[in-house]
């Protein structure tokens, strides 16, 4: 019985502890794509934490002072968690983000007498992401990391987005692109590598 109840006791104790509050701070865009990529990065990131119960994420916005650096380092993302009450943050850099499209003709069929023909239009994203995480308590960086994601559609006649600045993360909204698929993926790894130390 006493067996029984330590056994009991281990599976229930972390399935009663508090959520762990994680800060999500917008991403420095070092790939070129724009200021508000970052934050939708950050939101991506938000929203994947929340499939997981043990976890209280917070997107916080960051609008910098006239004098300010848009960078956030450490120093200032634990400034920013406290003031939000939340034990750890997020932050990080969007390092590469590319979408090439191709196309080529695929050959004609004869319908009544008319020659039809379409094309082949194949896009391909990649991206690479570095996520920071940092202790709010013990005032330092845990741990980098370094995910990647990437995607290739090949659609016949179709017109495919390869604009990395505008991405639903809804996938029945229309944001399964592939650039959204590609980033999907490295947040999904950043995520479950985050989750895996705390």
């Amino acid at each position: 019985m006493k067996t029984f109840m330590v056994a009991l006791l281990l599976i229930l104790v972390p399935a009663l502890a508090p959520a762990q509050k994680i800060g999500i701070l917008p991403f420095e865009d070092a790939a070129g794509v724009g200021p508000e990529f970052g934050e939708q990065v950050a939101k991506f990131i938000r929203s994947e934490f929340l499939k997981d119960k043990k976890f209280l994420p917070k997107f916080i916005a960051f609008k910098p002072g006239e004098d300010e650096s848009t960078s956030i380092d450490v120093e200032k993302a634990i400034a920013l968690g406290k003031k939000n009450g939340v034990e750890y943050v997020v932050i990080g850099t969007i390092l590469e983000a590319e979408s090439n499209s191709s196309s080529s003709g695929i050959g004609g069929i004869n319908v009544f007498g008319q020659s039809v023909g379409t094309s082949l239009r194949t896009v391909t994203a990649s991206i690479t992401i570095q996520g920071d995480l940092i202790s709010v308590k013990k005032g330092e960086l845990v741990e980098s990391f370094r995910t990647s994601g990437s995607k290739t559609d090949p659609s016949v006649g179709a017109d495919v987005s390869t604009e990395w600045g505008s991405l639903n993360a809804d996938k029945n909204a229309g944001g399964d692109t592939p650039n959204a698929q590609a980033l999907r993926e490295a947040v999904e790894q950043l995520v479950e590598e985050i989750s895996g130390i705390l």
